[in-house]
């Protein structure tokens, strides 16, 4: 709606524009000459009104050479009879038609779904129109869906149901979201719509047209309220603390003094706090009550930890790092403390870069970092950023406590899986067995603790499965044994660790499982599995979706009735994975470009198992 707001305040001022412009040097039909129309339909196509009286409105919209003429609204029920219509007259660029509730009893309408047809005509004799529906509820207030939930890490990505508290408005409040990924549901098992904000621009994406979590870092106790017609939502503190700003944003040389990125938060009476921001020695900066130095802004003119309204750029004079940054609007007083480093790499004679070229290191997550490195005879050290300034040495191996400007670290040759620990100066050096597989294992997987499901390796120690798992626990491992495994707290993405690391806790579904060895990194995203084909109800255009079996969800299931034809199975709507095979009723099937499976016409129980392809048309 809001975008056809947009849209029609654009075409007017075009039109203004025109009008002064010489007739001669613009083609002013070409450019106000449209069809009409529809700028707004209440109720909503696919919402919700709650019981009760409500009046029907349309809205038309058309351009200046050919004006609005005429239009009809008819109001009907389930079956299409017709309840009330109304025929009217139009003129100009704007106008509309309302329906007035107590002319069809709208108060005495039985719960159920209800449909509007439309039609406009303008002066040319152009038409449009449109057919609606939208539904009777019980809610108290109109919304587009019966219910929502909040799910992230916080609550192990579950359903934390929320309450309708104004038109498509619900609400939690007082849950901590910790700081990680989050979105919003309408059902409570992933099984309809879902939405997140990848960009964190307070407007969420629906999975409908393909969306991301929610990270926008807000943690602490706060209330949350979500729009479902809008898609807008806020994160608001539970506790209101006292406040002498509407806001608070790091501005500085990094961001070219302008943006949203680095906002704070306010934890407590007039403290400001900014969880995370990378600093390099130099950076100028300030404290802005707005993204864009709306509002007030702060300097410190004498560089005494004490700000000024207005005063000059802070000059940052630390080394480089990420730092926690502390604002307090009452006292002005500000600091940072330091969190991690961006980078840490080991270098030296044993190194694949000697002493000129750092190997860099991976992030774990955890504050650790380490690489799979192979070395010669030699010595090493490690150092941040790239830099002397600030680096660590010991004198012991394989493992050994490094200190600032210490020795340098003998070494054996040898591969490696080489961890280390900035905050405690902490070092080891593993022998790496090497890796030949992974799969995952587990009470959620397919195989329990006994049989691991293999992954697909991409070539880069990096590896993927589609599978379903029930509610449970899980480890990714190498080599077919527990010589090397990885855990992780998080679901449904974290940062594994491979020093016998805890079960990943996993919930009941069918998933996309990736998984990095080199970084620890895995997610398991939520998959759909359809079938598609000129044998299948929507032909070769649209998926019919799947859905997977109660107790197996490695298992998705159907009943369908099919055409004599050819039909395939296909992964999140897409062909960059889909399955077929040359057999029927039954047979397995093939993901790398397998033929199409030939159909004869039949009302068919279709199966599918992602895992080993295996299907049946019974």
């Amino acid at each position: 709606m809001f975008k056809s707001i947009k849209i029609f305040s654009f075409l007017i001022s075009a039109i203004l524009l025109i009008s002064s412009c010489k007739k001669d040097e613009l083609d002013i039909a070409a450019l106000t000459d449209f069809p009409p129309g529809m700028l707004s339909i209440s109720p909503s196509d696919g919402g919700k009104v709650v019981a009760g009286n409500f009046n029907v409105k349309v809205e038309f919209v058309d351009g200046t050479t050919s004006p609005l003429a005429s239009g009809k609204v008819t109001l009907v029920d389930a079956s299409g009879v017709e309840l009330a219509t109304a025929s009217e007259n139009l003129s100009g660029i704007l106008d509309s038609i309302i329906i007035e509730g107590t002319t069809f009893n709208a108060a005495d309408l039985a719960i159920g779904v209800y449909g509007l047809n439309i039609s406009v005509t303008d002066a040319k004799g152009q038409t449009a129109t449109k057919e609606t529906t939208f539904e009777i509820s019980l809610l108290p207030f109109p919304a587009n869906h019966d219910e929502m939930y909040i799910a992230g890490a916080f609550n192990g990505w579950g359903a934390d149901p929320m309450t309708l508290v104004a038109d498509h408005t619900w609400e939690i409040k007082e849950i901590d979201l910790q700081g990680e990924a989050w979105k919003f549901k309408n059902t409570p098992d992933w099984t309809d719509e879902d939405w997140g904000d990848t960009d964190c621009d307070g407007v969420m994406e629906s999975n409908f047209n393909g969306n991301g979590d929610t990270a926008c870092g807000y943690s602490g106790l706060v209330n949350v309220q979500f729009n479902d017609q809008t898609l807008t939502y806020t994160v608001r503190p539970a506790v209101e603390f006292e406040t002498n700003l509407s806001g608070l944003y790091l501005l500085g040389s990094f961001n070219n003094f302008e943006g949203s990125d680095n906002k704070f938060t306010l934890v407590a009476n007039n403290t400001w706090e900014l969880a995370e921001v990378e600093l390099t020695m130099g950076d100028l900066f300030k404290f802005s009550e707005g993204p864009f130095f709306m509002g007030s802004n702060f300097g410190d003119s004498d560089a005494d930890g004490i700000a000024e309204e207005f005063g000059n750029n802070i000059v940052f004079g630390e080394q480089s790092a990420f730092y926690k940054m502390t604002f307090n609007d009452k006292t002005l007083a500000y600091s940072y403390e330091f969190v991690r480093f961006p980078s840490i790499g080991i270098i030296g004679s044993a190194t694949p870069g000697g002493w000129d070229t750092d190997t860099e290191m991976d992030d774990n997550g955890d504050g650790t970092f380490g690489v799979a490195i192979t070395l010669v005879d030699g010595v090493v050290k490690f150092r941040a950023n790239g830099s002397w300034t600030t680096n660590w040495g010991g004198t012991d191996f394989p493992t050994g406590v490094g200190t600032q400007d210490g020795p340098d670290i003998p070494v054996v040759a040898g591969d490696y899986i080489v961890t280390f620990n900035p905050a405690t100066g902490e070092y080891n050096f593993e022998i790496d067995a090497g890796i030949t597989s992974v799969g995952i294992i587990g009470p959620a997987t397919p195989g329990g603790w006994d049989e691991e499901t293999p992954m697909i390796s991409n070539g880069d120690g990096t590896y993927y499965l589609i599978i379903g798992l029930t509610d449970g626990e899980a480890k990714f491992r190498a080599n077919g044994n527990w010589d090397l495994s990885w855990g992780g707290n998080d679901f449904p993405s974290g940062i594994a660790t491979s020093d016998n690391g805890p079960d990943i806790p996993v919930t009941y579904g069918l998933y996309v499982v990736n998984f990095n060895t080199n970084t620890g990194a895995y997610s398991f995203e939520p998959a759909i599995i359809s079938i598609i084909g000129s044998a299948t109800p929507g032909g070769w255009d649209v998926d019919t979706d799947m859905t997977p079996d109660a107790s197996t969800p490695s298992v998705v299931k159907g009943t369908f009735d099919l055409t004599d034809g050819e039909a395939k199975f296909r992964l999140d709507h897409d062909w960059v994975i889909s399955w077929g095979g040359s057999d029927f009723p039954n047979g397995t099937a093939t993901s790398d470009n397998g033929p199409n499976i030939p159909v004869t016409a039949g009302t068919y129980d279709v199966s599918f198992n992602v895992v080993t392809g295996e299907y049946s048309f019974d």
